[in-house]
């Protein structure tokens, strides 16, 4: 339907000649017989010319996809060889040399291993503990050279014990046993999105009194400018698919969402969902920042290529640059800052500019902000409440943390498609037959116009999903 801005438009009476344009200047044309080696090119330049679909752009319009038989896929994770517990109970005080009662949530300590507090209160287990209501009661002593210590609730309950090691007697000591962990699987699915649009008439050859940048191609078609409407509402929609969508299959691996033909309708699990590590500010600032980079890649030291992308929206990228300056107005850095980083111009010309749009951490690790449009246009803004001070809609403000390093040789986030479902087009002709398919004299359909219709199997897959982080701002 045109919008209200569009009533007006004259449509001459003119009628477009095919023979002006050749088959390579047609983008339907090279969309339908190239599907698969195109439909990466194409999301590069529409993530160049209007940036609006970074994630698109980053996997599969860098070439980083992956393509399988099958909807489901899995892929083996491991988490950390040793863990830390939590401690439920504790018998009475326990004092130096004297053994006590203490119970742990989970069976993860082994008999004759020392375990630790977060204080360096030391206990050795003496055996392999009994289940009992609140977890896993181990009989332990505590460990040193002082009659007066002493073990409380305060020192125990609610605080993480970890499992250091195993010392025992010079000689007759009985042996130990040991934990080990196997592998798990994580488990996601494609999502199949379509998207169609119709024409009736002669409209593909009707031109207007205006002309159309179509990135940087001038046509006045009207069927130009409204295919490439379509080209980039697809666009966004696949993108809100790549953040967005949540996984629908049950704890039985069951789909109860069907479609009108009755059958089910998969739907993946995108970014936000898949990451585990969520938390909220109000502001951000630097120290904030430095912890939240720290805790993203504790553990991750074989990243071979590390590659933090911050993606948020214009109220993120403000309380970015805001938490950075703070830093250097009110730390040692002024003094390193040359006079023209943020002020240009001469006299009273003068201008105040520059934002920040990278941070290296301590620790090595470069983080590069990237702006997300879909925090600021997309779907979910038109219903997000509005932050108090600036009127910003607050799906602006978040900030998403994803890891793209490289690890074992392989990128840690891909797209992924089912095989022969990366990208198909196509069109059911009825009396006339739309620019860029070729036709004959056998239609589907008996209409006095047509339709085109896309169709794409997409999922985003983080292998590494505890490398990265979910911020939503909150106001009061």
């Amino acid at each position: 339907m045109a919008s209200d801005n569009l009533k007006n438009l004259r449509l001459y009476q003119d009628y477009w000649s095919e023979g002006g344009m050749t088959d390579e200047n047609n983008l339907s044309n090279a969309l339908l017989t190239q599907p698969d080696v195109l439909s990466p090119v194409l999301t590069h330049l529409a993530g160049r010319e209007d940036k609006r679909f970074p994630l698109s752009f980053l996997t599969e319009g860098m070439g980083v996809t992956k393509e399988l038989n099958d909807t489901q896929y899995q892929f083996p994770v491991i988490g950390r060889l040793n863990k830390a517990v939590l401690c439920t109970d504790i018998a009475g005080t326990g004092y130096g040399f004297s053994t006590l009662k203490i119970t742990f949530k989970d069976r993860w300590f082994n008999k004759f291993y020392i375990v630790e507090n977060p204080d360096g209160t030391q206990i050795r287990l003496q055996d392999e503990g009994v289940q009992v209501e609140k977890g896993w009661q181990y009989t332990g002593i505590i460990m040193g050279p002082d009659f007066d210590a002493k073990v409380t609730n305060n020192d125990t309950i609610g605080k993480m014990f970890v499992q250091t090691f195993a010392p025992v007697a010079i000689s007759g000591s009985s042996g130990t046993t040991s934990n080990w962990v196997s592998p798990s699987k994580v488990s996601n699915q494609t999502t199949m999105i379509r998207k169609g649009y119709q024409y009736e008439g002669n409209a593909p050859n009707k031109v207007v009194n205006v002309e159309f940048d179509l990135g940087g191609r001038k046509s006045k078609l009207w069927w130009d400018f409204e295919e490439y409407q379509h080209f980039l509402r697809w666009q966004e929609e696949v993108e809100y698919n790549l953040w967005y969508s949540k996984y629908n299959r049950d704890s039985n691996g069951l789909i109860h969402n069907m479609d009108s033909n009755g059958k089910p309708i998969p739907i993946g699990a995108g970014a936000i969902q898949q990451i585990p590590n969520k938390n909220q500010y109000t502001f951000m600032t630097a120290s904030k920042m430095k912890n939240i980079i720290r805790d993203i890649f504790y553990g991750a030291s074989d990243a071979q290529k590390v590659q933090i992308d911050l993606f948020t929206g214009l109220g993120g990228l403000d309380e970015w640059d805001t938490a950075m300056k703070s830093e250097i107005a009110s730390g040692t850095y002024i003094k390193n800052t040359p006079a023209n980083a943020f002020i240009s111009g001469t006299g009273s010309n003068l201008r105040l500019g520059g934002y920040f749009t990278s941070y290296q951490h301590i620790d090595g690790h470069v983080i590069t902000v990237r702006h997300l449009p879909l925090f600021d246009h997309g779907a979910k803004v038109l219903n997000s409440p509005k932050h108090p001070k600036t009127g910003l809609p607050l799906e602006s403000y978040k900030m998403i943390f994803l890891d793209r390093s490289t690890y074992d040789g392989e990128p840690n986030i891909y797209m992924v498609h089912q095989k022969g479902r990366q990208l198909l087009r196509w069109a059911v002709a009825g009396a006339t037959i739309p620019p860029g398919f070729s036709g004959n004299s056998l239609r589907a359909t008996d209409i006095d116009g047509a339709s085109v219709h896309f169709m794409k199997s997409a999922g985003i897959a983080i292998r590494r999903a505890t490398n990265c982080l979910y911020l939503e701002c909150v106001r009061q």
